[in-house]
């Protein structure tokens, strides 16, 4: 994107003034004499020194001064017969004898006889001495013939005259001395030159000189913003070698350096520069806020003076990519302004009017995409676009044909005018031969970069290939197809979301042609571009972001590969592949909780940087960049980015141990059949593409994982519930997530949406599944406990009441969900099994917390009794428990998290926000802003490691519902206190009514409590009493009093 070279200050009289001020004869007496002219002068003098070879010449210096005063070509002339003469009067070794030899060449260079001037700096050197005075005069006509070396390469394109110029540009900073004042400005020349080899022969070596050499002109003179900004081209340079994200990051910071030391001339330059440099980042990370900077600083540098034809391109360049990040349209807007503006102009040149047409054609094939995802494309738009970029291609030289981009960018636009009307055969071909140049030049590179263009040509191919297939079934790309998309998924590209799509087309097609082999493969690479598709450099936030943005949804990734691994009779792999695709996110942050005590009995010192490393990040990894100063902002980004890196360099140390090859890699089913859950766990897949459901059970079958089809479940009818479920909770008013009811409702839904979306889960889901399992009805008079069962859902069915699933038309036994099991749920199998595992910290207390008087929020006076009510049970227990209570104004957010790590149960009774558009945003709202109340955020409960937390009662509402668009992420509240480390948690799915969260909270702790001591193993079985009692005294048929209230965890 930048066509930046390496700066440097050099004006034509400096050599000459350095020669000058050395400590050389000097005479004087010439003021007594008066002549016409210089040329009257020198003449005197060279008949007086022809006649007196051998004689001193004390007006020696005042002729050279006098004839370079003259710049006519007949002055030259003399001049350099005069240092001719004097070069050849001094001995050789003789200090004066390499001085005038300088001026000779000084002389020649001035009259355009640059070969002849080359020669006489090349002989001065070998006259000095090697003292400070000749050292220095050493370094000066090196500086010469370096220059002169490098502008013959630029004229011959002669690569010695290339070698020439470095060595001897290298020899001019080996003879500068080290306390020399300007000795930074000597590695400017030295770097232009290393550049140009390497822009000729791509060599490594050459990488790692300039950025050396950059280095040491900072280390020499740190705020000059020149020695600033090479560094930044070194180590753009040393990127393109590496492919480091470290290099960018100093590139970065390097830049804004450079910025803060530029004086006014240069910022515009270095401001562009700079927005280069977040430019490159943002391919590296995918952080919009780099994208976002970019502009930011193009448009600084705009307010700077007047802004040239390559800063247009590159503001473009970076509008297309933000478009691409936020489909904002004001970008979209001003990019297609800018864009007709240049081309309008007839004077640009076909490689500027390239530069134009590509990020235009680019932009309007992004707007294309985007809009297709709701409705076809603006027929003409596309067409605009693909007019677009063939232009751009007809643009190219010999040079950038090369180049895969316009190629790949406009058989994107062919295969998407292919999918929204009806194509001749030539059309298909034509489409089909542009995207194969594509891959063709895409090939012909070999940098991951390159290769990451490689993977989305091939994509892109692979489907004009379907596409044709579908039209022309006779068509002979079947097994092309299969070969693309596997040549893609297995390229070793960073471009991870590219293969996984690649992938899972590779599936697709090898399961339609029963390859089973093949599609083992396929969905195996699926599953390890999964793991790579976030990074722990970025916060929980962005990460979320990116997921978000991916072109092929995680979840339907997921139930791809369960699909086919049941298919396959593989049901352990059903059930590994879906947790891999499941919680991405969290399980990377719960990776950095993981014990090292196993390891530091082996390798204490990397187990103890391992836990340090973990901690910053788990710090870090929700933290809020937002308001803070640039460069405090740019700081904690890359001190993110290092812990990272070092983090993933120790993660590979601990493998490479005996009995470590499988430390923190995702769990397999052996793991998962080896753990005691204490009851059945059902793993519920939604499959897109299949009329039928699939439920993976363990527990039932001690050691092995059971499948079962429901057959009459499948996705379509899963989102149908889920919108009725929506749009009953509105009609009740139930479905603001902004307060607890403060009024109740005891409607018995009368519309009969809810039945209906209990009495389908039970006929679909629920019922087949309990026949295959061979469950019985509870019996409640047996004094016995109903065996517990954890519900994990995926996709749709994640925010469905599968605990309160029931027919309820009708008395009879045996038909409703709880008269069967007491049911939990867990947003992956694998955070149940660790939960499982993990060993009982010693009880610390009780924190209860109530805000009845959240500012704007209706008032939920109840939430006192309950308090009060949870207080009082724990009092009377006799379980001598250290009990707190937070109320009103004392009830702050700061307040609270430091009870939380104080205390192992919490209880919340207040109001919730939850955030639909931002999981992470959503809190309790607590006390502290007079206005609205202060939210406790998920972020802020998230970040804290609280190895102390053993159960919470979130009494709130919706504290159990997540975002739809992320509903195999499960991002709620109660999700959250998982993560923050609690075993259990009651939450609830929708708005509670103030009445009713009392009495489920008093009998719940009752439960816990019932034995003189704090046991929140009881907390399901306790909140499966206390709901049994809710609708016995509110009426079955009251679902929005008892099922919101559900159980997580252990």
């Amino acid at each position: 994107m930048s066509d930046q070279n390496f700066s440097h200050h050099h004006a034509d009289g400096e050599s000459e003034d350095k020669v000058n001020g050395l400590d050389l004869q000097r005479v004087s007496g010439a003021q007594d004499l008066e002549f016409d002219s210089a040329d009257s002068f020198a003449d005197h003098f060279l008949r007086l020194w022809s006649m007196y070879p051998k004689a001193e010449m004390p007006f020696e210096h005042m002729i050279f001064q006098s004839l370079q005063q003259d710049r006519s070509m007949n002055s030259l002339d003399k001049l350099i017969t005069l240092c001719e003469f004097s070069s050849s009067y001094y001995p050789d070794g003789h200090l004066l004898k390499a001085v005038h030899l300088f001026k000779l060449g000084m002389a020649l260079e001035k009259k355009g006889l640059e070969e002849e001037a080359l020669g006489a700096y090349e002989r001065a050197p070998g006259n000095t001495s090697e003292d400070s005075t000749g050292l220095r005069f050493m370094s000066i006509c090196f500086s010469k013939i370096g220059d002169l070396l490098k502008g013959r390469y630029d004229r011959l394109g002669e690569a010695e005259d290339l070698n020439k110029a470095i060595l001897a540009q290298e020899m001019c900073i080996a003879s500068t001395a080290a306390d020399e004042e300007q000795l930074d400005e000597s590695y400017g020349p030295l770097l232009a030159s290393l550049k140009a080899r390497w822009e000729l022969f791509q060599a490594e070596e050459d990488a790692d000189r300039i950025l050396s050499c950059a280095e040491k002109a900072v280390e020499l003179n740190p705020s000059n913003a020149h020695n600033q900004s090479n560094l930044s081209l070194a180590l753009h340079i040393s990127y393109w070698h590496h492919q480091t994200l470290a290099l960018v990051d100093r590139k970065v910071l390097a830049m804004q350096r450079a910025v803060s030391y530029s004086m006014p001339c240069d910022r515009k330059n270095m401001l562009t520069e700079l927005a280069n440099a977040h430019w490159l980042r943002f391919h590296c990370v995918e952080d919009p806020s780099d994208a976002s900077a970019c502009i930011k600083y193009l448009e600084q540098a705009m307010k700077c003076g007047k802004i040239d034809f390559f800063f247009h391109y590159m503001l473009l360049e970076c509008l297309q990519e933000v478009f691409s990040v936020n489909y904002d349209v004001q970008c979209y807007e001003r990019a297609c302004s800018i864009g007709e503006t240049l081309l309008a102009d007839d004077s640009l040149s076909n490689t500027d009017r390239r530069h134009v047409l590509m990020p235009l054609g680019t932009i309007l094939l992004k707007s294309c995409l985007r809009s297709c995802t709701a409705l076809p494309p603006d027929p003409r738009r596309l067409e605009k676009c693909i007019q677009t970029l063939e232009r751009a291609i007809k643009c190219m030289s010999l040079e950038q044909f090369k180049h895969s981009r316009s190629y790949y960018h406009l058989s994107h636009a062919l295969w998407l005018q292919l999918q929204i009307g009806t194509s001749t055969v030539s059309e298909f071909e034509y489409a089909i031969s542009i995207g194969r140049k594509a891959v063709e030049l895409a090939s012909e590179t070999r940098t991951r970069l390159d290769m990451a263009d490689q993977a989305a040509c091939l994509l892109t191919l692979g489907g004009i290939l379907v596409t044709y297939e579908r039209a022309f079934p006779q068509s002979r790309a079947h097994d092309e197809k299969v070969l693309v998309f596997r040549q893609a998924a297995q390229l070793p590209s960073r471009s991870h979301d590219i293969r996984l799509t690649c992938a899972i087309r590779w599936a697709d097609h090898c399961f339609d042609m029963q390859d089973w082999e093949g599609c083992f493969d396929a969905y195996t690479t699926a599953m390890e571009c999964v793991q790579h598709l976030t990074w722990l450099g970025l916060s929980v936030v962005q990460q979320y972001r990116v997921i978000s943005r991916r072109m092929l949804p995680i979840d339907l990734v997921a139930s791809h590969a369960a699909h086919m691994a049941v298919h396959l009779g593989r049901s352990g792999m059903a059930l590994e592949w879906i947790e891999q695709c499941r919680f991405i996110v969290w399980q990377r942050v719960l990776n950095l909780r993981v014990s090292m005590d196993t390891l530091a009995d082996v390798e204490p010192t990397l187990a103890c940087r391992l836990g340090e490393v973990s901690d910053l990040l788990q710090r870090g990894a929700y933290f809020d960049l937002l308001g803070m100063e640039e460069g405090s902002l740019e700081m904690r980004k890359q001190q993110r980015h290092r812990l990272a890196e070092e983090w993933e360099d120790l993660i590979a140390q601990t493998r490479s141990l005996p009995g470590f090859t499988d430390f923190l890699t995702p769990k397999d089913s052996a793991y998962f059949t080896s753990c005691e859950f204490g009851g059945i766990i059902v793993l519920l897949n939604v499959y897109g593409g299949s009329p039928s459901c699939e439920a993976i059970v363990l527990g039932s079958n001690k050691g092995k994982v059971v499948t079962f089809l429901l057959e009459q479940m499948n996705r379509k009818l899963a989102t149908s519930l889920q919108k009725c479920l929506r749009e009953t909770l509105q009609q009740s008013g139930r479905h603001s997530c902004n307060a607890r009811a403060s009024e109740a409702w005891y409607g018995h839904d009368e519309q009969g949406g809810m039945s209906k979306v209990l009495s389908v889960l039970w006929k679909t889901v629920v019922k087949p599944l309990f026949d295959f399992l061979d469950l019985k009805p509870h019996d409640s008079l047996s004094g016995s406990e109903p065996p517990r069962l954890w519900w994990c859902p995926t996709g749709p069915l994640s925010f469905l009441p599968l605990h309160a699933a029931g027919l309820y038309n009708t008395a009879e036994r045996g038909t409703k969900v709880y008269e069967f099991v007491a049911s939990s749920y867990t947003p992956t199998v694998g955070i149940l099994a660790d939960i499982s595992n993990q060993q009982s910290e010693e009880f610390s207390g009780l924190l209860t917390v109530c805000q009845p008087h959240t500012p704007g929020q209706n008032p939920i006076p109840k939430t006192e009794d309950e308090v009060c009510s949870v207080v009082q049970v724990a009092v009377e227990s006799g379980s001598a428990m250290n009990v707190s209570l937070l109320g009103n104004d004392d009830a702050t957010p700061d307040a609270v998290l430091s009870g939380m790590v104080e205390h192992s149960w919490i209880h919340l009774a207040c109001h919730a926000r939850q955030d639909p558009t931002q999981p992470l945003e959503s809190a309790f709202m607590l006390a502290g802003d007079p206005k609205e109340g202060c939210p406790l955020k998920l972020t802020e409960i998230a970040k804290r490691a609280n190895t102390n937390a053993d159960f919470a009662f979130l009494s709130a509402c919706q504290t159990a519902t997540g975002d739809v668009s992320l509903s195999d992420e499960s991002v709620h509240l109660a999700a959250g206190m998982l993560m923050a480390g609690y075993r259990r948690v009651i939450a609830t799915m929708w708005a509670v009514n103030d009445s009713d969260a009392p009495i489920i909270a008093k009998m719940v702790y009752e439960y816990m409590l019932s034995d003189g001591k704090a046991d929140s193993g009881k907390s399901c079985l306790a909140l499966h009493r206390a709901t049994a009692s809710l609708r016995k005294e509110r009426g079955v048929t009251n679902f929005m009093s008892w099922v919101p209230f559900i159980h997580y965890g252990a």
